[in-house]
């Protein structure tokens, strides 16, 4: 294994942008206004990647080797400033937020998706691997052909999954999920519009009292459930709830 170490100062917050075909990613936050960069992985991989900066961005290529794929993974370690902007594309490997962010683009063919801190805009594309967000996102939207994906909370946000559970904290604004396979469960929707198509898999929907819903649920097979109590609560906010489902249940709820 090989290893190099890069230090930039720039003017924060910094655009940061990362393409590399194989290894994992991790983006943390750094003490003072640098961005350091830190490469792992064989000579020859860590030698034909180039890294450039300016005074407000850093990226990291990799360029094409002759050695085989399989030996051809780069780890890529950042610490940035808060409050910039990341761009990742990879071939295969996971990636890794720790540093708010204005915005957060992640284009991976296999691997998980990890976001550990609050980021505005993120906009995510997986071929297989899961998707899990443990903090706040302004506007999020997720295409997944395969894997999981978990959000802690969301101020609109949409999602389009082929296989794999769709599972949402606290969600306001805006939802659209379309999802082929894979059930769905919202613990707490307080939003103005939901929006939910599936194929296949069963959809749970948080709704807190207090609103005046528009409903329009139709299903060609399955149950759907009202499980919301009567409430005294002032109708304060009205929500348009659309769902469409070919199989599988649709239950609504009380939240969390």
């Amino acid at each position: 294994m090989s290893g190099r170490k890069q230090v930039f100062d720039v003017t924060a917050p910094p655009r940061i942008d990362v393409t590399i075909r194989s290894g994992d990613v991790i983006v943390g936050p750094s003490e003072d206004d640098t961005v350091t960069v830190l490469l792992s992985g064989s000579a020859e991989t860590v030698e034909s990647t180039t890294v450039d900066a300016t005074r407000d961005s850093v990226s990291v290529r990799s360029r094409s080797q002759r050695q085989r794929w399989f030996s051809s993974t780069l780890d890529v370690v950042i610490s940035a400033p808060p409050g910039g902007s990341v761009r990742v594309n990879l071939g295969a490997g996971e990636v890794t937020i720790r540093v708010p962010l204005m915005s957060l683009g992640v284009n991976t063919g296999s691997g998980d998706v990890r976001i550990d801190s609050a980021v505005d805009e993120v906009r995510v594309k997986v071929a297989s691997g899961d998707v899990n967000i443990r903090d706040t996102v302004r506007d999020a939207n997720i295409v997944s052909a395969s894997g999981d994906i978990h959000v802690h909370e969301a101020r609109d946000i949409a999602i389009n999954t082929a296989s794999g559970a769709v599972d949402l904290g606290t969600v306001t604004g805006t939802a659209r999920i379309k999802s082929a396979s894979g059930d769905l469960n919202i613990h707490e929707f307080r939003g103005s519009d939901l929006n939910v198509a599936t194929m296949s898999g069963n959809a749970t929907l948080g709704l807190v009292p207090g609103l005046s819903v528009e409903t329009t649920i139709r299903t060609m097979s399955g149950e759907v459930r009202n499980r919301i109590k009567p409430s005294d609560a002032e109708k304060t906010r009205r929500v348009v709830l659309t769902v469409k489902s070919f199989s599988g249940d649709v239950t609504l709820r009380a939240p969390w």
